[in-house]
């Protein structure tokens, strides 16, 4: 599991990407998950209005690294996660500072 800690103190970790069910991305279909990397490629994409305060959750994921990919290569990402053993595994994404 990835984890970086933020400079004031609060940990990101990366969530479940195994092919399980209720805990990972196994309930994606491909298009889902090509979707969900594509959405950041519009130049007009906004996130969702979200009122963040100082050291709140945010995402350890690069998603406008991925964007430029083709959905071909994403879907061979897709393809690829879809062979890994699945672990149920409840991730805690989010520790606040000072926890």
């Amino acid at each position: 599991m990835g984890s970086r800690s933020t400079p004031n103190g609060a940990v990101l970790r990366s969530p479940n990407i195994t092919p399980d069910k209720t805990t990972g991305i196994g309930a994606w279909t491909r298009e889902t998950f090509i979707s969900r990397f594509k959405q950041y490629s519009d130049s007009t994409y906004t996130s969702p209005a979200i009122n963040w305060e100082a050291g709140d959750f945010q995402t350890v994921m690069p998603w406008s690294m991925y964007t430029g990919m083709t959905q071909e290569d994403l879907g061979a990402i897709y393809d690829f996660l879809r062979t890994v053993k699945p672990v149920a595994s409840v991730v805690e994404r989010w520790t606040p500072p000072g926890s």
